[in-house]
């Protein structure tokens, strides 16, 4: 059987935003699996702030609900710097804002496939 895990270029850091610790490890260890070299996991809109003031990120994929706040500040910060980002999420398309419904979503719980094919998607294909 092949191995179905998708790969990414070489390099990569990752934003995975995430309140949920479990989703987060599971996420980090399927995105260090497809040749992810840095992720930086953040579980609130204050502490994503702070790692975009800190650090330049390829991509970032985005829980659209954290707790009792939403993501959708950092989408907006991530638009404007055209970082590339996509939702993780438990919600059905509606709770996505009408500014960012053309940006992919994959539905928790979600596969390492599918987690691969949201980042090619973002970062396109290893060289």
């Amino acid at each position: 059987m092949q191995n179905e895990t998708k790969r990414v270029p070489p390099g990569l850091r990752v934003l995975l935003v995430e309140d949920e610790p479990l989703i987060a490890i599971d996420g980090d260890d399927m995105l260090r699996a497809m040749g992810v070299d840095d992720v930086v996991w953040v579980r609130t809109v204050t502490e994503g702030v702070n790692a975009l003031g800190s650090a330049t990120f390829h991509a970032a994929l985005l829980d659209l609900r954290l707790g009792q706040e939403s993501s959708i500040p950092l989408a907006q910060r991530l638009a404007a710097n055209n970082i590339p980002f996509g939702f993780l999420t438990g919600f059905q398309d509606n709770a996505i804002p009408q500014e960012f419904k053309d940006r992919p979503v994959v539905v928790k719980p979600f596969t390492a496939a599918q987690l691969g094919a949201l980042l090619s998607g973002l970062v396109g294909p290893p060289a």
